[in-house]
């Protein structure tokens, strides 16, 4: 049965040539354009809603977040005009218990949370409270704040990163209202980019600044304390090498790593909740952005060589190995999976 995705990527405004947003069908390791679904400026990230046919964009540099009603598998229609954002939106999630859409802004730092209504329209954004940078020093220059994903966890506190300021921060959203239960500091330089959570509880956090994997673990009283680091191997170097995405298997039992520069993916098994690297594979392409897995199959954006690339997950180990199909995609930056409803 093929499965379905949509695809965003950067527009001229972006650097890239992507005309908006697209359909991909994938099927027994084929990959097939189904055409543009509707026309965006770089929508950069993508986000389905679960239970309602829509689909919300961040146009990263018009600083807008744009809903799309879902006509079939390969067409959208605009659902309301597009809402305000802060600077180079880059990442959304619908965290719906919430009933809120959550937008990260790496431009400004902002944490916005919009109000959905029962048919997925947004209204006007609530920002969160400001990041404050745990390594500020008075007197000195003040680093800018950058926000750059959100995360519901099965608790329903929402996780957020902040890659200026090397900070995971914990919070609540309550009828619209932000609360912050705790901020942590990572290291200084670190860059914490994207993150997933374990079912067990672990987190795991990919620095794109320190090109490692942070695992936290709550303690007893629900606060996040770092337990680990874990490398991603001698192929990639620390501010040469940028990690993008992180994966969890659909076993629970390795972590998946894109690192752009390296142009590989990079395997960790979980031991005991702790990442132990097992190996890489090339992406078969340049810049991976983004990736998702389907079955034995990873599916990754190659930003710079314009092409999703499906590559075979081989043996017990599940390295990717094996190209199995390589389609055009203009500037690709986000892949994200169609939600039959």
């Amino acid at each position: 049965m093929e499965k379905r995705f949509w695809v965003g990527g950067y527009s001229p405004d972006g650097g890239g040539t992507s005309l908006g947003i697209r359909a991909m069908g994938y099927t027994q390791g084929v990959l097939t354009d189904l055409g543009l679904a509707h026309a965006a400026e770089s929508p950069s990230w993508l986000a389905t809603h679960p239970r309602l046919p829509v689909l919300y964009a961040a146009l990263e540099h018009r600083g807008e977040v744009a809903a799309y009603r879902i006509l079939g598998h390969n067409k959208l229609e605009p659902l309301g005009k597009p809402k305000p954002a802060g600077a180079l939106l880059c990442h959304l999630v619908v965290a719906e218990a919430a009933g809120a859409l959550v937008a990260s802004c790496y431009g400004d730092g902002k944490m916005l949370a919009y109000p959905m209504d029962a048919d997925g329209t947004l209204s006007d954004p609530v920002p969160a409270a400001e990041s404050i940078d745990p390594f500020a020093v008075p007197g000195h220059p003040e680093r800018a704040s950058h926000s750059h994903q959100a995360t519901v966890l099965r608790s329903g506190v929402i996780a957020t990163t902040d890659l200026g300021h090397d900070a995971v921060r914990f919070w609540d959203l309550v009828q619209g209202q932000w609360k912050l239960r705790q901020q942590l500091g990572l290291r200084k330089g670190d860059g914490p980019r994207h993150l997933v959570e374990h079912p067990s509880g672990f987190i795991y956090v990919v620095t794109e600044h320190g090109a490692e994997v942070i695992t936290l673990r709550a303690d007893a009283a629900g606060v996040y304390r770092e337990l680990c680091r874990t490398g991603l191997g001698e192929k990639v170097l620390a501010g040469s090498d940028f990690p993008a995405e992180i994966s969890l298997d659909t076993n629970n039992d390795r972590l998946y790593i894109g690192v752009r520069g390296a142009g590989i993916v990079a395997v960790l098994n979980l031991v005991s909740g702790r990442p132990v690297l097992r190996g890489s594979g090339s992406c078969a392409g340049a810049w991976p952005r983004h990736h998702v897995q389907v079955g034995n199959s990873l599916l990754v954006a190659n930003q710079l060589s314009n092409t999703i690339e499906a590559i075979g997950l081989e043996g017990a180990d599940g390295l990717p190995q094996v190209s199995l199909s390589s389609l055009p995609m203009e500037s690709p930056t986000c892949i994200a999976a169609q939600v039959t409803v």
